[in-house]
Order: C-alpha cells, then sequence, then structure tokens
C-alpha cells in the first residue's frame, strides 16, 4: 500500500510576553498527536535556523503556540486549528541548521505544575475548583474558562474546522469531600479522582478550556478501515490484548467515620469499612482480582461504583487495534480522537465500531504523510454511573464476552 506524500501543510503562531506574535509557515517537518485520554498531548515541529540565532530567540521556552494544518483535501483547503500549547523543550543543531521543537497543550499544566500547598477544598463544588476563574488554577496558565456539558462536541468541531456551536449551561457539580491539597501534588492529582465520582473526565480544548465531559458513543462512525481479501485502504494494522488489567473481580474499600457506638466495635477492626465490587468472571477463564481502598469511600453505593470505574478502565486498557494509513484525512475530515471508526480486520478476528483513543499525524520528507490510529472498545469510558449503549456485534468470541456487563455490589 502506498505511503502519501507530503501533502499537508503546517502554520505556526508563536507569541511571547513581550514580544510581537511571530507566524511560522516554513516548517520542514512535523508530528501532532491527539489522545482524547491524554493531558498535555504534543506537537513538535522541525524548523530551519539562521546563522544569528535570531529563529531560535523567537522560539523561547514557554512561548504560546498555535499549530494549524491545511490540506486541499479537507474543509475547503482552509487552515485548521489543530493544537494550542507551550513549547516544553527544543535542540538546535549548528551542523544541519535544524531546530526541533516540542509544544505541548495547555493540559502540561494541570500535569506537571504543582498546585499551590495545603490549599483547602471543603465546602467548594467541582465547579468551583476547576473553574480557572474562581483562582485555584493560576491564571498564567492562560485557560479560557470551563466547560462541563457538551460532551466534547464543541472541541470536536473545532479540530474539524467546522462551525462553533453554543455551549450548553454548565453542569452543577456536587461539593467535594477532600481537605486540602498534600505535597507534591499536581493539579491533576487533585482534580482527577473526584471527577470520576460525578462520571467525567478531564480534558483540555483546543480553544483554551478545561473540560469535564463523557465520550459520546451514540454516532455514526466518522471513519471505515478494511483489510479483507482484495479490499484494503490501510498500509497495516496490528492488535494488542493482555490479561493484566481484565480484572474478573474488582473490589474497592473505603471507611465510613462517626457510626455511633452502635457500630464501632472495637473487636472488629473493619467495623468502619464499607466495602462495594463489581464482578465480570466471564472476562477470563480464571481469577483475576483487583482491591484498592480509598478513604472517602463514604457507603457500600461509592464504593460500588468505584469498582465499576476501575474495572471498565482496566477493560479499556487489555486491548486495541492499531492501524497506520497513508495521508492526514478520510473524504473531508481529518483523522482525530474522540471519533468513532468502522473496522473489518477478519485476520485480525474482529470486525465492529470502535473508539478512536489517539492519533499520531507524521509528516516527514521521507514518508509523507502518515497517520497512526489507536482505537479501543466503546462504552468503557462512562465511568461508574454510565450506561452500556448498543454495544458493536464483534466477530471474535471472546471479545463479545468480555463486552457483556458484570455484577455490581455494594455494603
Amino acid at each position: 500500500f502506498a505511503v502519501g506524500a507530503q501533502k499537508t501543510r503546517g502554520y505556526l503562531e508563536v507569541e511571547f510576553p513581550g514580544q510581537r506574535g511571530w507566524p511560522i509557515d516554513e516548517i520542514k517537518e512535523f508530528s501532532y498527536v491527539s489522545d482524547m485520554m491524554g493531558l498535555g498531548d504534543t506537537c513538535s515541529f522541525s524548523i530551519v535556523g539562521d546563522e544569528t540565532g535570531e529563529t531560535l530567540r523567537r522560539l523561547p521556552i514557554g512561548a504560546l503556540v498555535r499549530l494549524k494544518l491545511q490540506n486541499p483535501a479537507v474543509n475547503k483547503g482552509r487552515w485548521t486549528l489543530k493544537h494550542l500549547g507551550r513549547i516544553i523543550t527544543r535542540d538546535a543543531a549548528l551542523e544541519s541548521g535544524v531546530i526541533k521543537v516540542v509544544s505541548a497543550d495547555l493540559g502540561w499544566h494541570l500535569t506537571s505544575c504543582h498546585a499551590p500547598l495545603y490549599k483547602r477544598f471543603r465546602g467548594l463544588k467541582l465547579n468551583d475548583v476547576v473553574n480557572p476563574a474562581a483562582g485555584f488554577i493560576d491564571p498564567s496558565f492562560g485557560f479560557q474558562g470551563l466547560r462541563t456539558s457538551d460532551a466534547n462536541a464543541i472541541n470536536r468541531r473545532l479540530k474539524q474546522g467546522r462551525a462553533l456551536l453554543q455551549a450548553e449551561q454548565q453542569r452543577v457539580l456536587d461539593a467535594l469531600q477532600v481537605v486540602q491539597v498534600e505535597p507534591g501534588e499536581s493539579f491533576y492529582d487533585c482534580l482527577t479522582r473526584y471527577a470520576a465520582r460525578e462520571n467525567l473526565l478531564i480534558g483540555v480544548t483546543v480553544d483554551g478550556y478545561i473540560q469535564l465531559w463523557n465520550p459520546d458513543y451514540e454516532r455514526n462512525p466518522l471513519y471505515s478501515f478494511e483489510s479483507s481479501g482484495a479490499r484494503s485502504n490501510v498500509s497495516d494494522a496490528r492488535r494488542h490484548d493482555e490479561a493484566a488489567s481484565r480484572y474478573t473481580d474488582v473490589t474497592v474499600v473505603g471507611e465510613a467515620l462517626a457510626l455511633g457506638i452502635q457500630m464501632n466495635d472495637p473487636n472488629d477492626p473493619n467495623a468502619q469499612k464499607r466495602r462495594g465490587s463489581y464482578r465480570a468472571p466471564g472476562v477470563l477463564p480464571f481469577i483475576n482480582r483487583h482491591t484498592s481502598g480509598d478513604g472517602e469511600m463514604l457507603d457500600g453505593k461509592m464504593a460500588a461504583a468505584a469498582a465499576e470505574w476501575t474495572w471498565k478502565r482496566g477493560l479499556f486498557d487489555s486491548h486495541y487495534i492499531e492501524v497506520k494509513v497513508p495521508d492526514h484525512y478520510q473524504g473531508d475530515s481529518w483523522y482525530e480522537s474522540d471519533e468513532l471508526a468502522q473496522i473489518k480486520f477478519p485476520g485480525l478476528s474482529t470486525e465492529g465500531r470502535y473508539y478512536v483513543q489517539s492519533v499520531r499525524c507524521d509528516s516527514t520528507v521521507k514518508d509523507g504523510d502518515v497517520t497512526t490510529l489507536t482505537l479501543r472498545w466503546p462504552y468503557l469510558l462512562s465511568a461508574a454511573y454510565g450506561v452500556w449503549g448498543s454495544r458493536p456485534k464483534l466477530s471474535d468470541p471472546s471479545d463479545t464476552l468480555a463486552l457483556l456487563p458484570g455484577i455490581k455490589e455494594g455494603q
């Protein structure tokens, strides 16, 4: 299968306080990553420097970067914003005269920067903590605001270069139980475990918003990949399965305080424990038990929901299809994460609807435009309080068995 030529062009806008914005359209090569599970998705690019060092000085560490891509086959050839981030590394060499720069999206601030020590959250709602306007997230990071109710629809449309939808009304979330930020905790460490309680993922949009969201699996697939008989539209595809995170029995244990003397048995060290479990014995022919403790599981129902979240995430991690294709688009749509794909690979014993977790678009002089997509089973990131929906029909019997709902119990 032929590899595509370099058809996609890249364009950068670089901003730094105290300096004029600088447009760069002479990008030699680039690599763009979009991963719906990631914070701090990276974009790397190579630029030809100059003997005076002026080009290097215009690419300072920490500068704000916008990457736009253009291809005649997509969006009527108009430039599309694909990445908003900060320059986190740069390398320059005299012999080649090339400057290599890596930019990470604004989520890098949440995962790499530590939160203010001993900041107290008691009585605050998750909205108040995550919203950049509320004061916990440092304003120097450059976030524009918070979205909670659009299920990533706005971000998907922006990355496809389509018209912006009106944001839905913000969802009001429950109060946090956490007391304070502890030493060594990043912003993401503080937020992610409480987002899971609300059945939400944390992400950052291409227009600079922090987003609390759920994947929307009830859409038509945007892409189709096939390699069967004489028909193929992929360069390669491979399947990966593993047993380690395919759990048959998950238990989460919490602790309820101040239960009263009648429930605090001094002879029973587990009297104050509250336990929840999720069992799915069909996923493996043996027991693969996973147990964990979480002091903020205040009752069995909450612990059971956390157990289901752990089981689903483990199953999500246990299987993927990696597809390699020429070009950075299919039809008139860019390849992007948080989309759906219909696949048919008899040689990999799989056929059905998959969820696009990540996309890596590479454009090099040697190999042209190449995209690698990582596809996962759908309906597994709906967190603890989600619904299964209409599961895809998969050709491998073990896949169908793995995706059957399990049994949830709390006490």
